[in-house]
């Protein structure tokens, strides 16, 4: 495969993403809303925001969007096996979260059973997922899973078996191959992703003890393992144990970055300490309410005139949450698929906002925790001034962001050409195109004998019929026409259409037919 290729490969696949790219900003702005009201912070300086009816409602916000931004790689199994499928995109669909379901429970009950996981104690890299504890493996388990599933669908959706397992024919065939193929990428994974983690773990141990370069390696990290699902390894080690910091503060003994920033937001005296603030998303602040903003202007500047209108209404949609909550993700795989270079660049520049932000001692939490980068500015920046602070970090080092994303990524989409929202064009690339399968020879006959393609309204096929919906049924030939030259065992006339029995072909006729009236 050469570089045009691989190119072309990684645009359809921002294409195929994007679908889960779009649901992500209702979600995005939904929990971004739920979490800034209701956090602590905000709780007390407002109490009536504690009041039953608003946390509940505020509750329900969260819950909705969890249902999204939890299950983001089910999600992206499904799309992908969705949007790479040639035909019959309904099975590929459900295979994709068969597939991902079947990799979880099959590794789940693989670990449990071998000891590496106790449902009881779970640690970081393990969790219940879809209700099945077992190994998180993040977006590359979803994306793996899709990938796989679409290369099945597309090689055996119109296989024909021998005769005692005809039953199996056609899409019928799909379920099981992937419920087979799955099971053994499970046990694979269960073999090696253990590794990925403890080499993730190692990596934290080298971010604490190395300053401002340790801290400019957490956040280039953590944005780079985003693509995998893998960032939560870098930083919940840090929110959580010990890595994050063990501190006395008002004669309580706290251990966790997380618990550590809150127990000096409850503290009279204590002041910010730089050591667990770069723990706790500081530099997010920056990249997420100035940097990612100014790379959305560039989209909308550089977005083809006609489609200007709608990259402004994306672009707000997943800015919002972005500077409110400081929920990136929807921005991110807008172009990270599409524009790697991109996002590589983003990613360095997370980096150095986590380093500068550590050296000037800026003391505001980014973490969705304490509500998100907006209000977090406000009630423990610049409220919590007199602590130690340093907002006033944010009056220069915002701007600066905001301008060098702008122009940076404005000048790398023009100059590669680079297919980022709004400049897609819409067109009937013939690269795009999945090339069609072998159409049998009777298929073109089926449909003359039942009138013609003008006269057929749909066609759907059970076990052993197919069934064809008419438009005018008095256009069917006699039914001699189909048991003596086109192969039907007997057709069987019903209310607006026919159902020609095939036996266990009738599937795959069903999608020969369909692919050759382009109804998919």
């Amino acid at each position: 495969m050469n570089k045009d290729e691989l190119l072309a490969k990684f645009q359809r696949l921002g294409k195929v993403l994007m679908t889960p790219v779009l649901i992500l900003p209702i979600a995005g702005i939904l929990q971004g809303f739920g979490n800034a009201f209701t956090s602590p912070t905000l709780t007390a300086a407002v109490p009536w925001l504690a009041a039953p009816g608003f946390a509940i409602f505020f509750s329900i916000l969260k819950a909705a969007a969890g249902i999204v931004m939890s299950n983001i790689p089910v999600i992206f199994s499904i799309c992908l096996a969705y949007g790479f499928a040639k035909s019959e995109k309904a099975t590929a669909a459900l295979c994709g979260f068969l597939g991902y379901m079947c990799m979880n429970s099959v590794m789940g009950t693989f670990l449990t059973a071998t000891g590496v996981i106790d449902p009881a104690n779970l640690t970081t890299g393990q969790s219940t997922i879809l209700g099945i504890t077992t190994l998180d493996t993040g977006v590359i388990g979803g994306l793996l899973v899709g990938a796989i599933v679409a290369w099945l669908h597309n090689r055996y959706y119109k296989i024909e078996l021998p005769a005692v397992f005809s039953i199996f024919n056609g899409t019928r065939f799909i379920p099981a191959v992937t419920l087979l193929s799955c099971s053994i990428l499970a046990l694979v994974m269960s073999f090696v992703f253990p590794f990925i983690q403890n080499a993730l773990g190692a990596l934290s141990e080298f971010i604490k003890t190395t300053g401002a370069f340790g801290a400019f390696v957490y956040g280039a990290g953590e944005r780079m393992l985003l693509p995998f699902g893998l960032h939560h390894f870098v930083y919940l080690p840090f929110f959580f144990t010990s890595l994050g910091g063990v501190e006395t503060i008002d004669g309580q003994t706290v251990q966790g970055a997380i618990n550590i920033y809150n127990a000096i937001l409850g503290s009279p005296s204590t002041p910010f300490n730089i050591e667990v603030s770069r723990f706790v998303m500081n530099g997010k602040v920056i990249f997420a309410m100035f940097g990612l903003p100014g790379a959305a202007l560039a989209f909308y500047k550089t977005a083809l005139p006609k489609n200007k209108k709608k990259t402004a209404a994306l672009m707000i949609a997943i800015v919002v949450p972005c500077i409110l909550s400081g929920i990136t993700e929807p921005l991110e795989y807008s172009f990270l698929f599409i524009a790697p270079i991109l996002y590589v660049f983003h990613a360095l520049m997370a980096g150095l906002a986590y380093a500068l932000t550590y050296i000037l001692q800026f003391n505001v939490a980014g973490s969705a925790s304490f509500g998100g980068p907006l209000l977090s500015l406000i009630f423990n920046g610049i409220m919590g001034a007199a602590k130690g602070s340093n907002w006033q970090v944010i009056l220069f080092l915002g701007p600066i962001y905001f301008v060098v994303y702008y122009f940076v990524f404005k000048f790398i989409i023009l100059k590669k050409d680079l297919k980022t929202p709004g400049r897609e064009e819409e067109s009937d690339d013939e690269a795009e195109k999945a090339p069609k399968t072998v159409i049998s020879d009777l298929i073109p006959a089926i449909v003359e004998a039942v009138g013609g393609d003008n006269n057929i309204k749909s066609v759907e096929a059970c076990f052993t019929r197919l069934r064809i919906q008419l438009n005018d049924c008095d256009k069917v030939v006699d039914d001699a026409e189909f048991t003596e030259k086109l192969e039907a065992r007997g057709i069987v006339h019903v209310n607006g259409g026919v159902q020609i029995v095939y036996g266990n072909m009738a599937s795959n006729y069903a999608t020969q037919m369909r692919e050759l009236l382009g109804m998919e």
